[in-house]
């Protein structure tokens, strides 16, 4: 298993998906379809039933090409309380803009890549893990 740091996440696995290659460089890692990949921990954190924290809200942010000035702009906050939640990493962002940016988002995907679907029972948890599986990253589920 790799663990995926290029989302800014902590605790994010990939079971396959991934090959380690050499380069001049030095060993580096290519991970197939980044844009999928990045899309999947999207909603996986859409699914979450605990708040999200400071840096999946960064994380969403940043997956949409918003700016914090932008951010800021569409929760009608000062840009600094964007970056103060971002700063704070693993503490929740407040509960009415962790509601608006899961909607953003989920507004966004769904016209970007169609609807979301959320299941019921979902497991709170920041980590997760994930396969490439048929052409499309997945949340691998331990058997």
């Amino acid at each position: 298993m790799f663990e995926y740091t290029g989302s800014g996440l902590e605790g994010i696995y990939l079971k396959n998906g991934y090959t380690i290659v050499e380069s001049s460089y030095g060993q580096g890692v290519k991970i197939e379809d980044v844009e999928g990949l990045h899309r999947a921990i999207a909603l996986d954190i859409l699914r979450q039933k605990k708040p999200m924290t400071g840096h999946q809200f960064r994380f969403l942010r940043k997956e949409q090409d918003l700016v914090q000035e932008e951010a800021a702009a569409l929760f009608r906050v000062d840009v600094q309380t964007i970056a103060n939640w971002e700063k704070k990493g693993s503490y929740p962002v407040p509960g009415a803009s962790d509601i608006a940016m899961r909607a953003w988002f989920s507004a966004y995907i769904h016209v970007n890549y169609g609807p979301v679907r959320v299941e019921p029972g979902t497991p709170a948890d920041e980590g997760a893990t994930f396969q490439h599986c048929q052409d499309k990253w997945v949340e691998a589920h331990a058997a």
